[in-house]
């Protein structure tokens, strides 16, 4: 095909058929490159050209639109007297044609702009299967089968390469539960086949819809980004989370507006963001952030406030989704009943789980195709399993905890919170170096998400790596002021492993879990001597299965027996047993 010679004239090679969030990821990662950190021209140029095209507006990229919103010049801007427009072009090719052969070598999106127009291409890069071959590898049976491509959603093919590097470490993951499968019912667990996925408006609840506005910016120089650019990063880190939709326009689809000022002074650079409910205006919540300027590195400050303001908005106890559950003035289209879940992990009462177990069963049949309802519900199983609440005669949780989680995985392979209740399912049959995996691979989809950096520091704790453990657990509840009380409750088996019995009677005074064995165990065995009769009573009285048989019940909570043998030779010496 011959080169064109008119620059602004529209092309029509933009490749339509890959979603704007992958393009918009794609993106994010290019601007966090070297070549585009430091010039800030090309960084606005590519970020212009992308978001015309994605918002259907090819046609208006010209030379002059491009100086003049992009680069910073005058309305009196001449094309034709002032070469920048095709300057800035050239070496955005080459910065672009650099980056794809070094960071971006094996990018499974590129974003290109041919010689002679400057509108950019977006290709997908990787060979997918075609149409109804399997995403992993093949196993021995049907049951180890991963989604068709044909029935993914256009983009999420390369979202999954984006977000977690490669599938195979994940596809690796899911088999592994057929063996989990065949150890608790005796058969092979197969992964349920995932059911045919219509497209209509009622295939799940409807999120809460964010639209995130360019950021006011005083000194583009001073502070290091557009606010059009740090917007769409911004917009990106919140797209991450499973429980909420960014969109594209705000009249007619956004429910709340992100918008905000970013600035630059002798302490850092400060971020002042709005959030508010689009329809009436109300102000939901509001904040100030100054992080100190990176010397070597500035674009880490700025991705660091990005980080900052997207776990405040869109954390599971973040302020987007506390505002969702409090509302009344909506349909419930079983969105509140996944939101609940959350607020379960506050109490582990029987009451809630038996409210939870109910709904989200419910919402899995009302929307069969919907891979949060199976996430939240596979973590109620595990539960149900671990405490023996309201369990169903003749049915093994962990057999329903296993194909849940599979369910999940296989409906959204991108999705964090999936991965997270895959995680617990691993943990609960005891599979913890799995769990540690699974953990990994949802971190890597959403490294912004509290209560995912929360669930791994549980898991290493347990795995006996508790310094780690400790520090994700306490990173995360300084990001999350409403942190649920098992954060401190799994600090206090950190403490345990360290020796800290002060520690330890410190983090349980804030742990109200009047359900939870191991939170008695652990007030028992660090309990001042005053306090110990006390304590033994309360085991003795609620978990008698425990005062009998330490280990029996400790080791499902904790599926470590070097951990389990240092907690059970600490009750004894506090008295438990004699």
């Amino acid at each position: 095909m011959g080169e064109r010679t008119d620059p602004d004239a529209p092309q029509d090679e933009c490749e339509a058929a890959v979603e704007p969030e992958v393009v918009r990821e794609a993106l994010s990662r290019i601007q966090e490159s070297a070549p585009f950190v430091a010039s800030r021209q090309l960084s606005a140029f590519l970020a212009y050209v992308v978001e015309k095209s994605l918002a259907g507006e090819a046609d208006r990229i010209k030379a002059y639109s491009i100086a003049t919103e992009a680069l910073g010049r005058p309305e009196t801007f001449d094309p034709a007297s002032d070469p920048i427009v095709r300057v800035e072009a050239g070496r955005l090719r080459k910065a672009l044609d650099a980056y794809y052969q070094a960071d971006g070598a094996h990018a499974p999106i590129r974003i290109t702009m041919p010689r002679g127009s400057y509108v950019p291409r977006f290709q997908l890069t990787e060979v997918l299967p075609e149409a109804g071959e399997d995403v992993g590898a093949a196993g021995d049976d049907a049951g180890d089968e991963g989604p068709p491509v044909s029935e993914l959603p256009s983009g999420v093919a390369a979202l999954w390469w984006i977000r977690i590097g490669g599938a195979l470490a994940v596809v690796a993951i899911i088999m592994g539960l057929s063996a989990i499968g065949s150890h608790y019912s005796g058969q092979r667990a197969a992964l349920p086949a995932t059911p045919e996925r219509p497209v209509a408006a009622a295939t799940k609840p409807v999120a809460p819809r964010i639209f995130v506005a360019p950021f006011a910016v005083a000194d583009e120089a001073a502070v290091g980004v557009t606010g059009r650019q740090f917007s769409t990063m911004l917009a990106t880190a919140i797209s991450r989370f499973d429980e909420v939709t960014v969109v594209t326009r705000m009249d007619g689809e956004a429910e709340y507006l992100v918008s905000g000022t970013l600035s630059a002074g002798s302490t850092g650079i400060s971020a002042s963001t709005l959030l508010t409910d689009r329809a009436s205006g109300r102000v939901i919540w509001s904040q100030q952030t100054t992080l100190p300027r990176n010397p070597i590195r500035p674009s880490v400050t700025i991705s660091e406030l990005k980080g900052e303001i997207a776990t405040a908005i869109a954390q599971p106890y973040g302020v987007v989704l506390s505002d969702r559950l409090s509302r009344t003035d909506l349909p419930d289209d079983g969105f509140p009943c996944m939101l609940r879940t959350f607020n379960y992990w506050r109490s582990f009462t029987p009451e809630v789980h038996a409210e939870q177990k109910t709904c989200l069963v419910a919402l899995t049949q009302r929307y069969p195709a919907y891979a949060l309802a199976y996430a939240q519900l596979t973590n109620i199983y595990v539960t149900e399993a671990l405490f023996g609440f309201n369990p169903e005669p003749g049915s093994s949780a962990l057999d329903r905890a296993v194909k849940a989680s599979a369910l999940g995985v296989q409906l959204a392979p991108t999705s964090a919170r999936a991965m997270q209740s895959l995680q617990y399912t691993y943990y609960a049959t005891g599979e913890i170096e799995r769990a540690i995996q699974a953990g990994n691979a949802a971190i890597t989809l959403n490294p912004l998400d509290t209560d995912i950096r929360a669930s791994q520091g549980l898991v290493l704790i347990a795995a006996g790596r508790y310094q780690l453990g400790q520090q994700l657990i306490e990173e995360a509840a300084s990001h999350n002021t409403a942190y649920p009380p098992w954060y401190d409750l799994y600090l206090g088996l950190a403490a345990f492993q360290a020796g800290k019995a002060d520690q330890i009677r410190t983090l349980m005074s804030r742990v109200n879990l009047p359900a939870h064995p191991l939170a008695a165990y652990l007030e028992m065995v660090a309990s001042a001597p005053g306090d110990r009769e006390a304590a033994l009573a309360g085991i003795r009285t609620r978990f008698p299965a425990m005062a009998a048989d330490p280990a029996s019940v400790l080791i499902r909570l904790v599926p470590n027996r070097d951990v389990v043998d240092k907690l059970v030779a600490a009750g004894r010496q506090a008295g438990l047993g004699s």
